[in-house]
């Protein structure tokens, strides 16, 4: 299974499109700010399963919620945005949550800035903005999780 993983896209459908062109994902999670971005992408190529939750930009957003937890075959994935956690100042408190809600995996965004870490409770990841041309892909094979940032 191939998820594209993508935050803060800031009205940059166009780099999106070129982006799930070039990686023809199977799935595809947006963690907010411009969480509209997201769901264009989903009418455009609706053949993916998308997963999208609200960031701080994402004020008038009815139709996603803050946060959610989904699985991906037998991985449980905790989404949010990560402004409600205060990622801009550290990574403990949506730590906690993913570890809280018995989270394998956390994937986040808010920060603009790419980030990888695993412990042996828990991997937290932010594929970093496509505003700045990044993103991230997911690939769950077996029982393994690998995660991998991306440029465009």
């Amino acid at each position: 299974m191939r998820a594209l993983v993508i935050s803060d896209s800031h009205l940059r459908l166009e780099t999106l499109i070129k982006i799930y062109e070039k990686e023809q994902p199977e799935v595809v999670i947006c963690a907010g700010d411009h969480s509209k971005d997201g769901e264009e992408l989903s009418y455009i190529f609706s053949q993916s399963e998308y997963y999208i939750v609200q960031g701080n930009c994402d004020i008038f957003d009815r139709s996603n919620p803050v946060e959610m937890v989904f699985q991906l075959k037998d991985k449980k994935i905790l989404l949010a945005h990560g402004h409600e956690y205060g990622v801009k100042s550290n990574y403990h408190t949506i730590y906690r949550r993913g570890i809280e809600l018995d989270c394998d995996l956390v994937i986040f965004g808010h920060t603009h800035i790419q980030y990888y870490d695993k412990d042996e409770k828990i991997i937290l990841f932010n594929p970093g903005a496509v505003l700045n041309n990044q993103y991230g892909i997911l690939e769950i094979l077996d029982e393994e999780i690998k995660l991998f940032h991306k440029e465009i």
